[in-house]
């Protein structure tokens, strides 16, 4: 007994997601997603169209309409896209404060990871339904924890804030697109700064600009800045929402 497909399942439906010789895999949406993220991991946000990710994936780029319904759907796509790279926190038996960092070290992870995308975590109007259910899953830990569920939001948005706005500068300041990645070696770093302040800047003030940025290890001061939350919140009022 055989079935009639619908419009739906038909390739041609599908905007030529599949090729007439079945060599190229069918595309998904989850698929288009991914190839978007990935074009503007190697080619930069400015390139992205869709005319050249359907060339990228080998189809006509009006088919990818089948999967995003606009630019504007493909952009709030690779936000979901990202948002999906950023692991849950363990189920059971973690603490507070082990959860608060791993939160914020996903969200640093996920945008140096794709420095050219990360602006659209905070520029697309767009809560992607993953990004909720992080966030339920870290509010009803701190609320095991004992933080009201008003006090759990309010961390959560400190540490959405910081890790995004800390991760998003070190992402330009280390790999600025004109520059190249910061240097790792003292000489490379004191060329990088001194190239950086005006020619006739005191040599004190040179030194200074060294030491602010020179010899800033990214990781170290990332994880000063959540520990400082951290020690704020154990020393609040005794502990834990009040």
């Amino acid at each position: 007994m055989t079935t009639q497909a619908t419009a739906a399942d038909t390739p041609a439906a599908a905007g030529d997601s599949e090729d007439h010789g079945g060599s190229r895999p069918r595309l998904t949406r989850e698929k288009v997603l991914r190839a978007a993220l990935d074009f503007v991991d190697a080619h930069g946000l400015a390139a992205l169209s869709m005319h050249k990710l359907g060339a990228e994936l080998g189809v006509q780029g009006m088919s990818l309409y089948s999967h995003v319904a606009s630019k504007d759907a493909l952009l709030d796509g690779i936000v979901e896209a990202m948002t999906w790279e950023a692991e849950m926190p363990a189920a059971d038996g973690v603490d507070w404060r082990d959860a608060l960092r791993h939160l914020a070290r996903e969200i640093r992870g996920v945008i140096l990871r794709h420095p050219a995308a990360a602006p659209l975590l905070v520029s697309r109007p767009v809560m992607p339904v993953r990004r909720l259910e992080q966030v339920d899953a870290y509010v009803r830990l701190l609320m095991q924890a004992g933080f009201t569920e008003d006090r759990a939001m309010d961390l959560l948005r400190t540490v959405y804030v910081y890790a995004h706005g800390y991760a998003l500068a070190e992402a330009c300041f280390t790999a600025c697109a004109d520059c190249g990645p910061w240097p790792e070696d003292e000489l490379g770093q004191l060329r990088r700064v001194t190239g950086m302040v005006p020619r006739d800047a005191p040599d004190h003030l040179v030194r200074l600009a060294m030491l602010f940025c020179g010899r800033c290890n990214m990781d170290d001061q990332f994880s000063l800045g959540i520990d400082l939350m951290i020690r704020g919140l154990d020393c609040e009022n005794g502990g834990p929402g009040r």
